[in-house]
């Protein structure tokens, strides 16, 4: 899609000044908040603090917080709006841990982000008496679980102007996430129980039909195209060596650059478990569950974003590359459940630097996760989101160029109504 060939304009320098002075002034309290869910990490669909946290924190702030939506407990949808009418626009706040290592994707950065943004478009609708919604969508369980897609499934985000959200990096060199379309398998072997000395013959063992379908995807692994992957891992396969399992299970993970290709990458894994199962008299279970599709990224925004980092907010041009020259060069390997927000309604996921010395999910990334620099830049990539969804709620022209844009890459995709 291409680039704007313009810059469109920035919002005036006291709207700019109103804003980012608002998120300045929170600091203290979000780098409160951000140590809390720190400390205290709840891995998917268990984020009761976190969830709570949060929504008290905007509750007292004045916003209207209806807990437990779209399907998932531990998810939220806050709003606010000084009188009716008007565009509306969210914010994303992520908040879920990973199971061994805490914060190692910095979620409690992205939610405190969102906080950040949410309090500027409040400000500046309240003190201006603007008509607009601005809403802050708690969203569970991206890791592994795909939360947001859940929650689609279940109507979030619909009839909303704009979605957008953050995502710390070790570093970068465009202003969004490139990110691929990942399915979530889980296969579930069953057999039958045997002594393994004395009467083998009589068992069907179904780690055996595991470990075949773990080195049959291994060996697919080499005849896929390189933007295409396969992980998986084996959570199950038995409990002592002289009883042959009756049960196994493992969980895979399908990565390909776009929905429509991991579609098709599907139907070749597949018959590799059913011809593990059949080949040691066991059956399987296939579940395919939590679809992150690829993120569209709405280039209308994503410049927007990049201008306003690059003429009020400190970052240079070579920090931030235009979206589609950074395309050429930046390939994050990873999949987002942002990927359901952005075939709903015009969004970006956009990153920021945190300074860490590895990849997220690791213990560098953690680290991290947690510094002051950290900190810093959530709230500085919060201010570029406060102000393009500012322009998104009162500036007509630039609602409606992202719209557009939006439309004709919904038919490209094969989505428009």
């Amino acid at each position: 899609m291409a680039q704007p060939t313009e810059p469109l304009p920035l919002q005036p320098a006291d709207v700019i000044s109103e804003a980012t002075q608002a998120i300045d002034n929170a600091s203290a309290e979000l780098r409160k908040l951000s140590l809390e869910i720190f400390h205290n990490p709840e891995t998917a669909f268990q984020e009761t603090k976190a969830s709570k946290l949060l929504s008290d924190w905007l509750e007292q702030r004045g916003w209207t917080v209806t807990p437990n939506v779209y399907g998932i407990e531990t998810a939220f949808e806050a709003r606010f709006s000084v009188r009716e009418g008007g565009r509306t626009v969210c914010f994303n706040a992520e908040y879920d841990a990973l199971p061994g290592v805490g914060h190692a994707c910095g979620h409690n950065l992205i939610a405190t982000s969102t906080l950040a943004s949410a309090v500027a478009v409040e400000t500046v609708l309240k003190s201006r008496n603007l008509a607009g919604t601005v809403v802050v969508m708690g969203t569970p369980a991206e890791e592994s679980y795909g939360g947001k897609w859940i929650m689609a499934k279940n109507g979030a985000w619909r009839g909303y102007d704009a979605c957008v959200m953050t995502h710390g990096m070790p570093d970068f060199s465009t202003p969004v996430c490139m990110t691929k379309a990942s399915w979530k398998l889980r296969a579930k072997f069953h057999g039958k129980a045997a002594h393994a000395a004395g009467a083998p013959w009589t068992g069907r063992n179904a780690c055996d039909a595991i470990v075949q379908a773990y080195t049959g995807i291994a060996l697919l692994r080499q005849h896929i195209e390189k933007s295409e992957s396969i992980q998986g891992c084996i959570l199950e396969a038995g409990k002592v060596p002289n009883l042959i399992p009756a049960y196994a299970e493992g969980l895979f993970s399908v990565r390909a650059p776009t929905v429509k290709q991991i579609e098709a990458l599907r139907q070749r894994v597949e018959p590799i478990f059913h011809g593990a199962a059949g080949a040691t008299g066991c059956t399987v279970e296939l579940d395919w569950f939590a679809l992150y599709e690829d993120v569209v990224t709405n280039e209308t925004l994503a410049e927007q974003y990049r201008q306003y980092m690059i003429q009020h907010l400190g970052l240079t041009p070579e920090e931030m590359l235009p979206v589609a020259e950074a395309k050429t060069v930046h390939d994050l390997g990873g999949s987002s459940d942002f990927g359901s927000c952005s075939y709903i309604c015009p969004g970006i996921q956009a990153v920021f630097n945190i300074n860490a010395t590895d990849l997220p999910h690791s213990t560098g990334f953690r680290e991290a996760a947690e510094s002051e620099k950290g900190h810093e830049e959530a709230l500085r990539a919060g201010k570029a989101n406060a102000l393009i969804c500012i322009d998104v709620l009162l500036n007509d022209v630039f609602a409606s160029q992202m719209k557009a844009e939006f439309s004709r890459a919904m038919e490209t995709a094969g989505r428009s109504k």
